[in-house]
């Protein structure tokens, strides 16, 4: 994910306004050039104006325009005509920019941002802007930051720090989509398929083996989750390694990314545990109140409680009473489809559900008693699933 001028607007917020070029803050930002010397009057011909490239962010006071503001237009166009990023500009001479610089920063796109601060120094730009390049250009570096967001998720200032780190230009609203891999899934590759998709407000990154997509907005519609979705799916068909998607809900304040991204973790692990492609967070139903809490150590004590007479019971008489119940709740709670999706009879269906009965002491026959072996069936399959 290359750092944007976006980006950079969103860190200095308090710092710079932009007075032109709106259409161009998704351009990518490689490294930062001042522009001061180049065009006085004498020394153009020594600088030759060869030392901007393609994606500089290009800072300037305007000296070389103190005494002859026109010049402005003449970097504006010169910039345009090397691809440069965005030229921010630290007025102290108050000049006035002419209006056709502004109109043809506008035209092409070329961010132009004002400096509104006495304290933004060009030294402490060059090297955050540097670091923060190379950061988002290490592939680790999403990994890092996302594993630490997990770890502190119920620290809301560590979260929004963290989130600001990966992608400052996050909107208000935040949702997730997590590809989980099998295991051999080309992560460069399949994060190289999906380049250009979403905007400067999105993230797209590899983690875990899988692919993880941030969606932002204000508002963010479920309308946009589902055509992310769509295009994910379509762009990343055929790619081998792909095992599910999972998505999350949609959140309010950027301080919910943590939630976010662990319901599409989670979405994505129950649907490589049903076989299904794509499982959504709110299809869950009981398990989204339970997997923020399912290695609770109550959650734990009552799974135990229920469950192991019946593993125990398998492990002694090479039985699937623990099988038999799980397909038994999946199946609606019907004998006739659990023994169908089982390749067995009714009876012998019955028979194991008796079983289940003598194991546990909770009869399945009786609501209040089967409520509390799928409450126990529910947490076994959140703590499977469970972020670390």
């Amino acid at each position: 994910m290359p750092y944007t001028v976006s980006d950079f607007v969103n860190s200095h917020s308090s710092s710079v306004r932009l007075l032109a070029g709106q259409g161009g803050l998704a351009r990518p930002v490689g490294e930062v050039g001042i522009l001061d010397y180049e065009l006085v009057p004498g020394l153009t011909s020594r600088y030759q104006r060869t030392n901007f490239y393609e994606g500089q962010l290009v800072l300037s006071t305007f000296l070389y325009a103190r005494d002859n503001p026109f010049l402005i237009t003449d970097a504006v166009k010169y910039l345009v005509s090397v691809d440069a990023a965005a030229l921010v500009v630290k007025n102290v001479f108050r000049l006035e920019i002419p209006d056709a610089a502004l109109r043809f920063a506008n035209a092409r796109n070329l961010p132009v941002l004002l400096v509104t601060s006495d304290h933004f120094y060009f030294d402490e730009v060059i090297l955050q802007v540097g670091l923060r390049v190379r950061e988002l250009e290490q592939t680790a570096f999403a990994q890092r930051e996302i594993d630490a967001l997990l770890a502190e998720r119920d620290d809301e200032a560590a979260v929004l720090a963290h989130a600001q780190r990966l992608n400052p230009s996050f909107d208000d609203e935040v949702a997730a989509l997590y590809v989980q891999s099998d295991g051999s899934l080309e992560q460069g590759s399949a994060l190289a398929l999906l380049h250009g998709m979403g905007d400067v407000r999105d993230l797209i990154c590899g983690f875990d083996q899988g692919v993880l997509v941030i969606l932002s907005a204000d508002p963010l519609t479920d309308r946009r989750t589902q055509e992310a979705l769509v295009q994910l799916q379509e762009r990343l068909s055929g790619v081998e390694g792909i095992a599910c998607m999972g998505m999350s809900e949609v959140h309010q304040g950027v301080a919910s990314l943590a939630l976010a991204i662990l319901e599409a973790i989670h979405a994505a692990r129950i649907a490589e545990l049903k076989g299904q492609s794509v499982v959504r967070h709110r299809e869950l139903g009981t398990l989204r109140a339970l997997l923020p809490h399912a290695t609770s150590p109550a959650m734990r004590s009552f799974e135990r409680q229920v469950m192991e007479p019946l593993r125990d019971f398998d492990t002694e008489h090479n039985a699937q009473l623990e099988r038999t119940l799980t397909t038994y709740l999946e199946s609606g709670r019907s004998l006739a489809k659990t023994a169908e999706a089982l390749s067995t009879h009714p009876n012998t269906v019955r028979y194991r559900m008796g079983q289940i009965r003598q194991a546990t002491g909770l009869d399945w026959q009786k609501p209040q008693e089967m409520e509390q072996l799928s409450l126990a069936h529910a947490i076994a399959l959140a703590r499977e699933v469970a972020w670390r």
